[in-house]
């Protein structure tokens, strides 16, 4: 073992185990694929996935669908929804118990008397694809009538609690106002009462936290984590677009009043123990909007990573956390799309996307091998 030959040996041996855990990190971020699956559409926005693969989605002109097999099926025009603007039919989330109660949730524009709000609404889709037992669960959701800052995404967690996402209307008193659900996040339960662990007086039983602007995005936890039931993506003004963890408390927009956009998203000023953003775009935005978690093992580096759908800047925005705080950022398929709008994490493994247009489509991404 003392001749040069035997060193030699050794070193070759060493190499030799080394190789492949070179060729492993340098193949850890898994290069990804795209597949268009539905093109043609009008606006979609939001994207659920059924216990049978087939997915549910949303389109802006208050068309609901279903893509399966290949094939667009029509479900329904929901009735009384009001398109103008950014406002339409938004945001979608199927029960967590869907197997069992078939239960979907509706977000979108509409009006009462007259008057603009964002209603929330419970429907039964029957396995012939038939849509009956409205309930509305949130009817009182404040409204621009122009549809700025119409939010509105919708996620349920395991616990059953259904998440709403509200925007401000573009009214200055919404954000603070305890009483207003603008520009806030909601907590109800499937028949729209207050979810335990919400916000007490003065504010609406249904508020967990308030100082928002514009809502895009929602993603829950399969458990809350040193607090932290998820997190949402959140559209600044001219500065900020934020990524925030779904905490109880107030995340400081108060453009109060006039309807001022020059103020800081989250106004340390005026609310010193306002709570800050995990990740901000900084000094522009670049309009964030759906987001999701990648979960499996298949995703190498990239699991457990957070998604957003980026709408001007024409991206997916990729975040890694750890102990809740960021520790890298990524871009990927940078103006390959378009404007993305909506971003699900299939239980079959894939990550669906929705682009934001007239000749809209719904697009397929997962890794080469």
């Amino acid at each position: 073992m003392n001749t040069k030959y035997d060193r030699l040996r050794i070193w070759l041996i060493v190499l030799m185990m080394t190789v492949p855990l070179w060729g492993a990190a340098a193949q850890d971020a898994p290069a990804l694929k795209s597949e268009v699956l539905a093109a043609g559409l009008s606006h979609p926005w939001d994207i659920g996935q059924l216990p049978d693969g087939s997915l549910l989605f949303t389109q802006r002109n208050g068309e609901l669908s279903l893509y399966r097999d290949g094939q667009v099926v029509k479900i329904s025009s929901i009735p009384e929804v009001y398109v103008q603007g950014e406002g339409g039919l938004t945001g979608l989330a199927i029960d967590h118990d869907f197997f069992e109660n078939r239960l979907i949730y509706l977000a979108y524009n509409t009006r009462q008397s007259g008057v603009p709000q964002v209603r929330v609404t419970r429907y039964y889709l029957g396995a012939e694809l038939n849509l009956k037992e409205a309930l509305d669960i949130v009817t009182d959701i404040p409204a621009n009538k122009s549809g700025r800052h119409s939010g509105t995404q919708l996620e349920m967690g395991a616990d059953g609690v259904l998440w709403i996402g509200t925007g401000d209307a573009a009214n200055a008193v919404n954000p603070q106002d305890p009483k207003s659900l603008g520009g806030k996040i909601l907590r109800v339960s499937r028949e729209g009462k207050p979810a335990e662990g919400n916000l007490g007086e003065p504010f609406d039983p249904r508020i967990f936290s308030y100082g928002h602007r514009n809502t895009q995005g929602l993603v829950i936890l399969p458990q809350p984590e040193d607090g932290v039931f998820g997190y949402s993506a959140e559209h600044g003004s001219h500065i900020e677009d934020e990524f925030n963890a779904l905490v109880p408390g107030n995340f400081g927009w108060a453009p109060l009043p006039p309807y001022r956009e020059s103020v800081p998203m989250t106004d340390k000023n005026r609310f010193p123990d306002a709570i800050d953003a995990v990740w901000n775009s900084g000094s522009s935005t670049i309009a964030v909007s759906g987001l999701t978690q990648l979960r499996g093992a298949q995703w190498g580096s990239y699991e457990n990573a957070f998604v957003m759908g980026v709408l001007k800047d024409q991206q997916l925005r990729l975040l890694k956390l750890e102990d809740g705080v960021l520790a890298s950022e990524e871009t990927l398929f940078k103006g390959e799309f378009g404007r993305i709008r909506a971003v699900h994490m299939g239980h079959d493994g894939f990550l669906y996307i929705s682009t934001d247009k007239n000749n809209g489509s719904i697009i397929r991404i997962g890794p080469q091998n």
